[in-house]
């Protein structure tokens, strides 16, 4: 594109019309322009997707290199000779307790590494899962119950996650909804900027040694609809009752979510209704219209996915008289 304009910048001066100044003015500022953009465009690298079964996964490689990250206090960031059980580079965060040093105003405080997400990194709406690798070395034969803490966002209330590691030199993978995440900090629906490692060094001794090594961190989301969590808001309704409050986690491909989750209601063997309810992406809490089933007393159980045993999830209901009605 540069080398056209600058093609159609000569053959006005060549033709005379005198617009030499202007036309060097604009390829200048092109030029700006270009490199400005290209620096941002440079700065994050294309999406790397891949599919694990019936998973689509989105590589955040930028996390795992430990230049990215901006540590603080007693931590420190490095690239680890370690390599990650999914490939790639793991970082290492080193933490050496001080309880003297650190900041004036907090000695024992909270040694930390940060790192700011850009671009698509942020968007985390569209996933179900936040998932990375982790393996725990230390100076301590048993690290405290909240031996790490990872923070999402960066502005109040943030969302943050205690992690804890009953063994030691062994990798573990941790694995988040995305849905708990926006859920705890709903400002992150808009973007999630910012992830933050802490250490509470009240909870270590002083001198103690702890070296996590972290690595493929990555966005996971189903390629199939799914409920991952399904329970009755109301287990016990009412005979008459006009609804029942169902509690679902819904995760897979917007479009397929928005077709529906088919739905049975059985008392038994005999179905008393097949319908698809229409839902949406994440957790939700829905009111299931049952007005004119007349239900009466007796217990009942509420499936989704009934036809496909890798999905099907069942809750019981009972229905009882109602305590005002006359006898």
């Amino acid at each position: 594109m540069m080398d056209k304009v600058l093609r159609v910048c000569k053959r006005d001066v060549a033709c005379g019309r005198g617009r030499l100044g202007r036309c060097r003015g604009f390829c200048l500022a092109l030029v700006w322009l270009g490199l400005v953009l290209g620096g941002r465009l440079s700065a994050q690298a294309p999406k790397r997707i891949t599919e694990e079964g019936r998973n689509e996964v989105l590589w955040l490689d930028r996390l795992d290199d430990a230049a990215n990250w901006h540590p603080v206090e007693e931590c420190r960031t490095r690239s680890s000779t370690l390599a990650c059980p999914w490939g790639g580079k793991a970082m290492e965060l080193y933490f050496k307790m001080d309880f003297h040093g650190g900041e004036k105003a907090y000695p024992i405080g909270w040694p930390r590494a940060h790192i700011n997400l850009v671009g698509w990194e942020r968007n985390w709406r569209v996933w179900d899962r936040f998932e990375y690798m982790i393996l725990v070395k230390s100076s301590r034969k048993k690290l405290p119950k909240r031996a790490l803490i990872l923070g999402y966002g960066e502005t109040r209330p943030t969302y943050n996650m205690p992690l804890e590691f009953p063994e030691l030199g062994k990798w573990v993978r941790i694995s988040v909804p995305v849905a708990e995440v926006l859920e705890k900090s709903p400002r992150l629906k808009g973007g999630v900027p910012r992830l933050r490692f802490v250490v509470n060094e009240s909870d270590y001794h002083d001198k103690d040694v702890v070296e996590f090594y972290v690595g493929g961190f990555r966005l996971v989301r189903s390629l199939a609809c799914e409920v991952t969590a399904f329970s009755v808001a109301t287990p016990v309704v009412y005979a008459g009752q006009d609804f029942v409050k169902l509690d679902l986690t819904v995760i897979g491909p917007p479009a397929e979510v928005q077709r529906g989750v088919p739905f049975t209601l059985r008392r038994g063997n005999r179905v008393i209704r097949r319908e698809m309810l229409p839902l949406r992406r994440g957790r939700q809490v829905i009111e299931c219209d049952i007005s004119e089933l007349t239900l009466k007393p007796g217990k009942y159980e509420m499936i989704v996915f009934e036809k496909d045993k890798t999905k099907r999830k069942s809750v019981a209901l009972r229905v009882v008289e109602e305590p005002w009605q006359e006898k």
